[in-house]
């Protein structure tokens, strides 16, 4: 296969269940799921994506297993509110559609931790999560630093930090939105369980795309960690609907989907094999996910051109 980036195999290690741009209406009741797994097959395959980790409800996950199997590995959310945890994880880990979890231990509308991260409420899920070998994603909203002390207790366990590890618009406070937790990020580079979420990278940018002056940060972090241990994600209904970033638009459309991705896939900061490995390899390889199918679209067109 040629080294160009049409070869690159795209994962994106996160999105959420999107919805439609107006509310639904009661002929449309039951549906919900159904509706969000296909608008979320749309905008994958007009952005160029392959695969995307769905970081949403177990029916959008349910859903898109029957109907794309593979396409959508599902990675379930862990609530600070549940006693349950031990079960929950074992129910997760058996299940053929999920491949990881995520503890929402940062609390994104304020961008601090959550108090009961501090009060261990969610030592089962990490200490259950290394028994049976489901790796965790952290939702720390700029508290990063305190994933160092799970890394260590758990040296087993599969831990990736999301968001880059700050917090970031449109969901958590203007004031808590910066680089600053990036020094802690990079002190857990030399936890080798560690791994990194690269989303959200242009909602940092102060420019309009391809988000130049982010690079230098995101430079930081790849001397860090590498780029093995570097995964990209979009969660692109979240910039999709940021006041981000400035200049002159017809309408305000946030970071778009392609905008999302592209930044990555046609910068020169990156190689080949580094493009590789940030935007999909390192993803395939640690959740070790089936192969791509043919089958999943984009759908065959429905109609005839008049002649």
């Amino acid at each position: 296969m040629s080294n160009t980036i049409e070869s690159i195999e795209i994962i994106d290690a996160q999105i959420h269940g999107p919805v439609p741009g107006k509310p639904f209406d009661e002929s449309q009741t039951g549906q919900e799921d159904l509706w969000a797994v296909e608008l979320a097959r749309e905008a994958m395959d007009a952005a160029g994506v392959d695969i995307a980790l769905a970081v949403t409800s177990d029916g959008f996950v349910e859903v898109a297993h029957e109907r794309y199997p593979g396409r959508f590995p599902g990675v379930h959310t862990f609530m600070h509110n549940r006693t349950d945890h031990v079960e929950e994880v074992m129910r997760i880990a058996a299940h053929p559609a999920m491949v990881a979890g995520r503890a929402l231990i940062g609390d994104a509308n304020k961008g601090v931790m959550r108090p009961e991260f501090f009060e261990g409420k969610f030592e089962p899920i990490y200490e259950t999560a290394e028994e049976v070998g489901l790796p965790i994603f952290n939702s720390t909203h700029g508290g990063c630093a305190h994933i160092a002390g799970v890394a260590e207790r758990h040296p087993g366990l599969t831990l990736i930090v999301d968001h880059i590890g700050v917090a970031q618009h449109p969901v958590s406070p203007p004031e808590t939105m910066g680089w600053a937790p990036l020094d802690d990020l990079v002190e857990l580079a030399k936890y080798s369980n560690v791994y990194v979420k690269l989303c959200g990278g242009p909602l940092l940018s102060k420019q309009n795309y391809p988000y130049e002056d982010i690079w230098p940060n995101l430079n930081r972090l790849f001397d860090a960690f590498g780029y093995d241990r570097v995964m990209w994600g979009s969660d692109y209904t979240r910039p999709r609907s940021a006041d981000l970033p400035l200049g002159d638009r017809p309408r305000r459309r946030g970071i778009t989907y392609s905008e999302n991705l592209n930044h990555l896939l046609h910068s020169d900061h990156l190689t080949y094999d580094q493009k590789v490995k940030v935007l999909g390899g390192n993803v395939r390889k640690l959740f070790n996910l089936p192969p791509i199918s043919q089958n999943w679209g984009p759908p065959p067109m429905m109609w005839s051109m008049p002649g």
